[in-house]
């Protein structure tokens, strides 16, 4: 039987973990018999069995822990940093119901700009009021207050092109002017997107 009392350092019989010189027991499950180099072939048949596999069990943690973090690194490098869809780069159907309207919104860095398009699309030609809001007037706008955009449109299809005075988070607002009493609502189609006005030297 191997020597729990050696000099040397060992495995434990039990759970495998290191077993410390002139230590009593295992400082992880407490068992007191220590397996030390080259004592193994000495062990009971089922004690080496038992040693056998613990260590074979270890090993493959080992592996799956190496390959899992390997992969989670690689795929990381391979994917790149998360990417978000800015909320003013947009494609898409709005519906404006009469007498009410629709709106995207999001921040603008000053001297960024948005570009893109607008059209009715139903009913046919039908005229649209684009306005473009600062965060301040927004609100008053969304409460029926005095409000006053910086952009102006009256059409039922035109080009958007808005560049940013200053940094903040601007409205752009479909209304459909048609009185709520005639039910005429608006298909729009609109295209937006967030342009940088990166200079490099």
């Amino acid at each position: 039987m191997p020597d729990d009392r050696s000099k040397e350092w060992g495995s434990c019989a039990l759970c495998g973990e290191a077993f410390p010189p002139n230590a009593k027991g295992c400082p992880t499950c407490g068992a007191s018999l220590a397996v030390r180099p080259g004592a193994v072939a000495a062990l009971p048949r089922r004690r080496r069995q038992w040693f056998g596999m613990v260590r074979s069990l270890r090993v493959f943690i080992v592996v799956v822990v190496i390959l899992g973090l390997g992969w989670a690194t690689l795929s990381a490098a391979l994917t790149g940093p998360p990417t978000y869809t800015d909320p003013l780069t947009t494609t898409g159907w709005h519906i404006v119901g009469a007498g009410n309207y629709t709106y995207l919104s999001g921040p603008v860095s000053g001297e960024d700009y948005i570009e893109g398009n607008y059209s009715v699309v139903n009913p046919p030609g039908a005229p649209l009021t684009f306005e473009v809001f600062n965060s301040t007037s927004f609100a008053a706008f969304a409460t029926h207050g005095a409000a006053k955009p910086i952009v102006v449109q009256n059409s039922s299809s035109s080009r958007i092109i808005f560049a940013a005075p200053y940094t903040d988070t601007f409205y752009l607002v479909f209304v459909n002017a048609f009185a709520p009493s005639t039910g005429i609502d608006l298909q729009v189609y609109v295209t937006t997107n967030y342009e940088s006005n990166v200079v490099l030297d």
